[in-house]
């Protein structure tokens, strides 16, 4: 039996007061040409193949989580592709809902994504990975009441427009935030904001909904420029910076040009770039290519991706 399952890329968060009944909230797309493959089959003793010693402890306390609580078979896992880990694709929720959901279909334990994802603790503050692990596309949560133990509400998942495309910024040398100094980073955020949060909402509903309804790309991106801009200000005091240097000088360069559309996904150093059709996104790749040369900013990888309408894949009679 074997799993794919796709990355996404985190678009911003649209209420991040822990004071309110209610917060967080966020905006999420899933991409094309990153994902988990994951192969697993009964074994004598557990068994877990793959290169990142980090994806082997997971997976070993993932297996035995589950079977502290449920009757599940021991089991050869094979991690044969992996999403880039800790630069903003979602690796952590998906690795996991991956792991989690194999071995609920291994052992026949008919437990739901969602049940899964509560388990293993994920979708703590965003509902986008677990939607993007479900169904794909473009997702907006409406984040949880305080003190509930649920999920983040979803209220909507629209498909992603294909025309328009993605051009993906990698810093291999950036620094990335995850794990305990992600919470910590989440803890430093004060009620100082309000009227940034609420204009989160309301260009979500004037600009970035219609824009994808309507395909009206420029709305869109405007939109999305604006939210990226609030991040900025509330993560890290400036409109205008995002954790990569190098992707910075980038975006630097795009403002000049007075193209919108581009941001930081999760905590970075992954940019993205969105583009209104296949031309547009090489003209754009072509440009920055020429920037960086220029600029020598050497360990910047760009990447060209799709949003994709499809959740996981599951092929159970692999070999």
């Amino acid at each position: 039996m074997k799993l794919f399952s796709p990355a996404r890329i985190h678009l911003g968060f649209l209420e991040l007061d822990q004071t309110l009944p209610r917060f967080f909230g966020s905006m999420g797309l899933t991409i094309s040409n990153f994902c988990f493959e994951v192969q697993i089959s009964k074994s004598k003793n557990l068994n877990v193949i793959t290169e990142h010693k980090s994806l082997e402890k997971k997976t070993t306390d993932i297996f035995y989580k589950f079977k502290q609580k449920y009757n599940v078979n021991f089991c050869k896992i094979n991690i044969k592709k992996t999403i880039p880990l800790h630069v903003g694709l979602g690796s952590g929720t998906q690795f996991s809902l991956t792991i989690g959901y194999l071995i609920s279909k291994l052992n026949n334990l008919n437990i739901s994504i969602d049940e899964i994802a509560l388990f293993l603790n994920r979708g703590n503050r965003s509902g986008i990975g677990v939607q993007s692990f479900k169904q794909g596309g473009f997702t907006i949560d409406i984040g949880k009441k305080k003190g509930a133990n649920n999920l983040p509400l979803k209220l909507m998942n629209i498909k992603w427009p294909q025309d328009w495309k993605i051009i993906l910024l990698f810093d291999l040398q950036g620094d990335n935030v995850f794990g305990e100094n992600e919470i910590k980073k989440f803890r430093k955020i004060n009620k100082r904001y309000r009227s940034r949060f609420n204009y989160n909402y309301s260009t979500l509903c004037l600009k970035i909904l219609p824009g994808i309804l309507e395909k009206d790309f420029d709305s869109f991106a405007e939109g999305i420029q604006l939210i990226q801009s609030n991040m900025s200000e509330i993560f890290y005091k400036n409109p205008k910076k995002f954790s990569s240097k190098k992707v910075n000088y980038i975006f630097d360069y795009l403002r000049d040009k007075r193209i919108m559309g581009f941001g930081q996904t999760s905590w970075g150093p992954t940019g993205f770039i969105f583009c209104e059709n296949l031309k547009k996104r090489n003209q754009l790749l072509n440009l920055i290519e020429k920037y960086i040369t220029f600029k020598k900013l050497n360990g910047i990888d760009l990447v060209k991706v799709n949003g994709r309408n499809k959740g996981n894949f599951l092929i159970k009679d692999s070999l």
